[in-house]
């Protein structure tokens, strides 16, 4: 219908994304680890979660965290608009997830 925008793709906190933004910004990440809470991420009128870049080389700080692929650094916490992720690479595990809770309170003072 006229009007209506896509319903974005549905994703989950601790899930790895691909992220296709408009303008290709040379030696920016273009992988987006999921840390919004779900019931933000499944609401159809917010168009954007929160995600951590996800960076090819170690940061060499306690405040980012390796996974499979790649550094998610907590000290670049980002507000993407959801449409812009466009593919699922796949999911933290519980314990990844775990050491970015602490960075994040750390961070954030929580």
């Amino acid at each position: 219908m006229p009007g209506t925008r896509p319903l974005p793709l549905p994703m989950r906190r601790g899930e790895v994304w691909q992220y296709s933004g408009l303008l290709g910004r040379r030696g920016q990440s273009d992988k987006r680890l999921v840390v919004s809470a779900d019931l933000l991420n499944e609401s159809e009128d917010v168009a954007t979660c929160y995600a951590l870049h996800v960076v090819g080389s170690d940061p060499q700080s306690l405040l980012a965290v390796e996974t499979p692929w790649g550094w998610a650094s907590v000290l670049l916490l980002d507000r993407p608009p959801r449409s812009m992720l466009t593919e699922r690479l796949g999911e933290a595990t519980p314990e990844q997830m775990d050491a970015i809770d602490n960075a994040l309170r750390a961070v954030l003072e929580l």
